[in-house]
């Protein structure tokens, strides 16, 4: 018997639940779904702002409690490609003429230092150096990366040369001719003064490199005039496949903009909660992993974020797009596209928690945790596992308002086995309750409510769980789409100032029936993970 949250208790007292049945098929197609797969992107710039407080480190063991890794964390982004290094700086770094507008990023060692020892141990980090200067051979950033190895040591994995360099004609940092050909033979030259340095040769587990770094999406004609050559198809045809120097490919995603008015005017809630949606702006990318993997090489979403420049308060910080994310995650490792690495920036409206208060658009806005950060949570449980896990989605779970995902491990005689499910609600429904937070922008709040009781969705699920097994479910919930607040997963929240722990796990069971069905019901923008029982630290199916 399914004990029901309190949102879908009320809801199902009086309202008559929709039917929803899914097959989960003996054999899928299954791909890596790796602990760490929910990563974050930090702006150069504002790195100082988020280790300025307890709050960002304390949020990051919380995710390594429950997954057994911290989360990766690339430092790069658009001022990646304005950082210069100088060693005799007399402050750790300096942003010129500000944080908020950065022409010049200068950075010292004690800079490295800084957000190196920070983090939790285990954290993996990738560094963006500086292509656009290419004066002197590319010193500049020959330079920073024996600085970030200097400090940061086997905790630097990924190093990548540039930012959305596809970008850079439009920028002014390179000419009209600029293409992947050219790309190819500035990247060479750089990668190879690295790996021929002293330190490189020197170091017993040297960083890899992350490259391409492209930002417009291949379906999509070029967004900067610049010549529309820049995918992974044609760079892994140009050659840039080397093994022994590439870790991974990187794109970026952005799926709405703030950049123009014209794309804010199509700004849209509704749009970012919708998994058809989703799988447009994702699957473009499947014949560009197909390339990735002929090469040998993953390719990644490297930065991304519900809209371009900064995102917006009132989607980007709503329990929607905390919906969004997890469905982004999955539906990214369940195509071969491993990690997702979600952008931060301090005054930024799609950061998934602010560090530090700040005056934005003539508002105060404190410290604290925004709905990302409990999609990140909930993603946590999904992620954890002793055991390496596989993603697949399941064929008859994928409409614009509800998608599933099978999860397995390795069983009898390595034989995948199905370990986890996860399904996602996507309706959007706003509710009248947690409306406000005030680390987002309260002229944002939502004033616009659904009519009628929230809808409850009855699912029924066939599965090759073997009758009589107990399973634990979790849920992500919130009373809306629209809720910046009073979100939980099973009941636990967290203090929006220190990030420590509120509430306590609230148990949830449902037992698989005959021919392996497993009914439960789900509320109507809520999202669920059915496990296998933890019984003495062992999952028992």
């Amino acid at each position: 018997m399914v004990k029901l949250s309190r949102f879908s208790l009320l809801s199902a007292l009086v309202v008559t639940a929709s039917a929803t049945d899914v097959v989960v098929p003996k054999h899928l197609p299954t791909r890596e779904l790796l602990r760490d797969g929910y990563a974050y992107s930090l702006e150069p710039v504002w790195t100082q702002d988020y280790i300025s407080s307890n709050l960002t480190r304390n949020l990051m063991k919380v995710i390594a409690s429950i997954t057994g890794k911290p989360p990766t964390l690339r430092v790069g982004g658009n001022t990646g490609d304005q950082t210069y290094y100088h060693p005799e700086l007399n402050v750790s770094a300096a942003a010129l003429p500000n944080t908020t507008v950065t022409n010049t990023f200068n950075i010292s060692n004690a800079w490295f230092e800084q957000w190196g020892s920070y983090f939790p141990d285990g954290t993996d980090f990738l560094y963006t150096l500086n292509l656009k200067d290419n004066s002197s051979a590319w010193e500049n950033a020959v330079r920073e990366a024996g600085a970030a190895y200097s400090v940061l040591g086997d905790k630097l994995k990924l190093i990548e040369l540039g930012n959305e360099i596809d970008h850079f004609i439009n920028k002014g940092w390179r000419p009209p001719t600029w293409n992947v050909a050219m790309y190819v033979q500035q990247w060479r030259n750089i990668s190879s003064q690295i790996v021929s340095s002293s330190w490189y040769k020197a170091a017993s587990h040297p960083p890899k490199f992350q490259a391409a770094v492209f930002a417009d999406p291949p379906w999509l004609p070029d967004q900067q005039d610049e010549i529309d050559d820049f995918d992974i198809i044609n760079l892994t045809r140009a050659g840039l496949t080397e093994q022994d120097k590439i870790g991974s490919y990187a794109v970026h995603l952005y799926p709405q903009s703030t950049c123009d008015t014209a794309r804010w005017y199509r700004l849209s809630l509704n749009l970012l909660s919708n998994h058809s949606v989703l799988w447009h702006n994702v699957s473009q990318y499947v014949p560009q992993v197909a390339a990735a993997d002929k090469a040998g090489i993953p390719l990644v979403f490297g930065e991304t974020n519900s809209a371009s420049c900064s995102g917006r308060s009132g989607i980007s910080d709503t329990f929607g797009a905390a919906l969004w994310n997890v469905d982004y995650v999955l539906l990214a490792a369940s195509i071969g596209m491993p990690h997702v690495y979600f952008h931060l920036g301090a005054n930024a409206e799609y950061s998934s928690f602010v560090p530090l208060p700040y005056q934005h658009k003539n508002e105060s806005l404190e410290a604290g945790i925004r709905s990302l950060f409990y999609g990140h949570y909930f993603m946590a449980h999904v992620l954890a596992s002793n055991k390496q896990q596989r993603v697949a989605q399941i064929p008859t779970a994928n409409s614009s308002d509800f998608s599933g995902y099978a999860i397995y491990s390795p069983g009898h005689r390595h034989h995948e086995e199905l370990h986890k499910l996860v399904f996602i609600d996507l309706q959007v429904w706003n509710g009248t309750q947690g409306l406000s937070n005030p680390s987002t922008l309260s002229i944002t709040d939502s004033t616009s409510h659904s009519a009628g009781l929230r809808p409850v969705r009855k699912v029924s699920v066939s599965t090759s769980w073997k009758a009589g097994t107990c399973l634990d479910i979790i849920r992500l919930q919130a009373p809306g789409t629209n809720a910046k607040s009073e979100i939980s997963v099973s009941g636990v929240s967290f203090e929006s100032q220190t990030g420590d722990q509120v509430g306590e796990p609230q148990g949830e069971t449902v037992i698989v029936g005959e021919q392996g069905r497993v009914c439960f019901e789900m509320q109507a923008a809520e999202a669920v993970l059915i496990e296998g029982k933890q019984l003495n630290d062992r999952t028992v199916y």
